[in-house]
């Protein structure tokens, strides 16, 4: 039995990823891990060999949970749609849109262009670089001079491109248009902040509002508009007033927001007349016995949708030698004679080409679908075609990921440190519960305590920051030290295969560094009030799904520092 996995599931797969992160139902870290270096051991664990490729088992997911020394939240803002990046460039050469081609995806059908627009390749000449660079916002289909048709689909934002756009992926979005939300408590008084009663319907920053009340009148004037959606909360650029139960419309941005003209042309491509027509015919075949001028020579379409190039006479443009040379170009009037026939009609799924000549025959042409982009995905769920869902439309199935970890702020995560592991943690446990509001940072590691007595905390701190220490007790204790808190009196360290799992015990305790005993470090239970306490993240117990792992060479982390986690995760 034959089977594949679609396009679409695999987007929806990306989206519905992307949605979970943003609402309200999990909570997901990146999770920064295993300061031990690869291929050393608890005796001479002082050098690096490559970083081996990762396994999916359930030991190595394990093993790299007992490994980590912290995690961070992923933000709404820590999020994006993905797809492979490609620029335009004199020379370069793109390919039209083909819904015929099960490789598409792979294909540079598509280009970001000096400015940060992105415009997808709707026709492109049978051979030649690109020479003209398209510039225009609306939704028109536009032809540039060198021979190639453009549709814009929409403008990478400063703040995406700083975050998402790397040298191999750009960020790629689909704006709300419009999106219902009902209140879900009574405001006392005119405020800035609001709650509705579910989760957040793809409500966008920059969104205006209409419907409720605005300080008693009767509705939000026309450029308050939203500045910060988390969860069910609202905030919004002035004072409003609704009761529990209004349900207010978000709709256009302003003209001066950065998203305008993306949402404006996506807005009138969904809304189009010639929404999912049908804009080019390919050549399969180019037949024989045709006229060369085009003269009695009649195509048709057929489908499911309406109005696609009413019978015409074709024009002599397309033939050559008795036979059809090139694909059809419906769009802008340049299939027949009489721009009243040349119609690229619309709501099509289907569809197919017959031409027709008395004397002739062998000319094949397959009609190249528009995308119907994701029903249900705004309000305005008529129509569809290029340019009304850019996530799918580009194939939309990576989710990047850019999590910021600043050396000064996310103190819970072990400075002066180096890690070797990345992962992505969904719903990790505090106190055996989900919190409802996560922490920023967590501290993983488990860690040993000790008194006021101990002498050596500060000789220690500095030595496990330049160098790899073990903990070690008679019971059989193992540990490599990550860091040592001398605000707290904590001795933090992981455990894993190498050094076993073996719980500690309050009794001696000795620090060896390349398998020798350091003295200096020894702590005695007796004399330095040793005391054992388990991490915030009970890992044995199962706390959170591993989703994502890598293994790295080692980065230092610093004080002086942020670093920059970037993933694009394929779904």
């Amino acid at each position: 039995m034959a089977a594949i996995i679609s396009g679409n599931f695999r987007s929806l797969n990306a989206a519905a990823f992307v949605e979970e992160v943003k609402g309200d139902r999990s909570n997901v870290y990146i999770g920064l891990g295993k300061s031990s270096p690869w291929g050393g051991t608890t005796t001479a664990n002082t050098s690096d060999t490559d970083a081996p490729t990762p396994t999916d088992t359930i030991d190595a997911i394990n093993e790299a949970r007992q490994q980590m020394i912290g995690m961070k939240l992923v933000t709404d803002n820590d999020i994006s749609h993905v797809v492979p990046r490609y620029d335009w460039v004199a020379g370069a050469e793109f390919v039209g849109w083909d819904s015929t081609d099960p490789a598409i995806y792979d294909k540079a059908f598509y280009c970001l262009t000096p400015d940060f627009k992105v415009y997808k390749c709707i026709h492109a000449p049978a051979s030649g670089g690109v020479s003209d660079v398209p510039t225009h916002v609306d939704a028109a289909i536009t032809a540039t001079s060198d021979g190639y048709y453009w549709k814009y689909m929409y403008t990478i934002l400063a703040s995406d491109s700083e975050k998402f756009l790397t040298n191999s992926y750009m960020p790629v979005k689909t704006l709300t248009e419009s999106a219902k939300a009902t209140v879900a408590v009574d405001m006392a008084s005119a405020g800035t902040t609001f709650t509705i009663d579910h989760e957040n319907p793809r409500i966008m920053v920059g969104q205006t509002m209409t419907n409720g009340n605005e300080g008693g009148g009767a509705d939000p004037a026309a450029t308050v508009t939203v500045t910060e959606v988390s969860g069910k909360t609202i905030t919004v650029s002035a004072n409003v007033e609704f009761d529990d139960g209004d349900v207010i419309t978000f709709g256009d941005v302003l003209s001066t927001d950065p998203k305008f003209s993306q949402q404006q042309s996506q807005k009138s491509s969904r809304a189009a007349a010639a929404a999912g027509g049908i804009h080019k015919l390919k050549l399969i075949s180019g037949g024989s016995g045709y006229n060369n001028d085009g003269a009695s020579t009649s195509l048709a379409v057929t489908g499911d949708g309406l109005g696609c190039l009413t019978p015409g006479t074709i024009l002599g443009s397309y033939i050559s030698g008795g036979a059809f040379v090139s694909d059809i170009i419906i769009t802008g009037g340049n299939a027949t004679t009489g721009s009243g026939n040349d119609n690229v009609g619309a709501d099509y799924s289907v569809a197919q080409a017959t031409v027709t000549q008395t004397g002739a025959s062998g000319a094949v042409f397959e009609p190249i679908i528009s995308p119907r982009g994701r029903p249900g995905f705004s309000t305005a769920v008529a129509g569809g075609g290029h340019g009304s869902d850019p996530v799918f439309e580009l194939g939309g199935f990576y989710v990047g990921i850019n999590v910021q970890i600043s050396g000064t702020t996310d103190t819970q995560i072990a400075n002066t440190q180096d890690f070797r592991q990345i992962s992505l943690i969904r719903n990790p446990l505090v106190g055996g519960v989900i919190p409802t509001s996560p922490a920023s940072a967590i501290n993983t590691l488990k860690y040993i305590g000790y008194g006021a007595g101990y002498t050596a905390e500060t000789t220690l701190a500095q030595a496990v920051q330049t160098g790899d220490y073990v903990i070690e007790n008679s019971p059989g204790l193992t540990g490599y030290i990550v860091n040592v808190d001398t605000t707290n009196n904590r001795i933090y360290y992981f455990q894993n295969d190498l050094t076993g799992y073996v719980t500690p015990t309050d009794a001696d305790m000795v620090i060896k560094s390349g398998g020798q005993v350091q003295t200096q470090y020894a702590l005695t239970a007796s004399s330095d009030a040793i005391t054992l306490n388990a991490p915030e993240l009970n890992f044995n117990a199962g706390s959170g799904e591993m989703l994502f792992l890598e293994n790295r060479d080692p980065i230092q982390r610093s004080t002086s520092q942020i670093e920059d986690v970037k993933l694009i995760i394929e779904f």
